[in-house]
């Protein structure tokens, strides 16, 4: 238990650098507001990737009366993959959010080239992501595989978690749309939309270091 608890904390910390990495590069690359947005929508992708690498390594078993989710997947209930294989499962996955992941994507590239924001430089881009994603993949191979979790999480429980993040995601993107609208000055969108964000990471978080340290 203290392992864990100790590995939670490390991963907080972990959520709250990969925040003010991010935050750092956009501010010396000069407050772009679209570039914060585009690496938002990277990170959704790198979410929705990790969770499909879970489901494929997950050995545990589901309880269907245990799966509970607004989400359907292909038009069935998540309970109704309890016994699929690993493989189908994270497939389930990956279709259910790639088709709006891409449009999200095409969406936020066009208000750049439409002159909504200033359009951000692939370069600026790739390196804010770097943190992110990075956090990601660390908590990934930090927690999961370290603690081997893997052992214990069923692979339906898995294909539900994500969502509340991914849609999290979506509306803090759209909400930076308004308030870039309503704002003149790109600094406050991006405090903003990082303050908003920050604080939907460190729920996750708690959410899930509550259910790691139950087990």
């Amino acid at each position: 238990m203290r392992r864990r608890w100790k590995r939670s904390q490390v991963s907080f910390l972990a959520v709250i650098a990969a925040n003010l990495v991010t935050l750092a590069v956009i501010w010396q690359q000069g407050w772009r507001a679209h570039a914060l947005l585009l690496v938002y929508w990277l990170e959704t992708g790198a979410i929705v990737a990790v969770y499909a690498v879970k489901i494929t390594r997950a050995e545990g078993t589901d309880d269907p009366e245990e799966i509970s989710s607004w989400t359907t997947f292909d038009g069935e209930p998540p309970e109704a993959y309890v016994g699929e294989d690993n493989r189908t499962i994270a497939d389930a996955l990956v279709l259910q959010f790639v088709g709006l992941w891409l449009f999200t994507g095409f969406f936020f590239v066009f208000v750049g080239l439409i002159g909504m924001y200033e359009p951000a430089s692939p370069v600026t881009v790739a390196l804010a992501a770097v943190s992110l994603v990075a956090y990601h993949v660390f908590s990934y191979y930090y927690e999961y595989v370290g603690l081997k979790q893997y052992e214990k999480r069923g692979p339906v429980s898995l294909l539900v978690e994500p969502a509340p993040q991914f849609w999290g995601l979506v509306f803090v993107m759209i909400f930076g749309l308004g308030v870039g609208n309503a704002s003149e000055n790109p600094a406050v969108t991006v405090v903003l939309l990082m303050f908003f964000k920050t604080c939907a990471d460190l729920l996750a978080h708690r959410r899930e270091r509550k259910r790691a340290l139950s087990e």
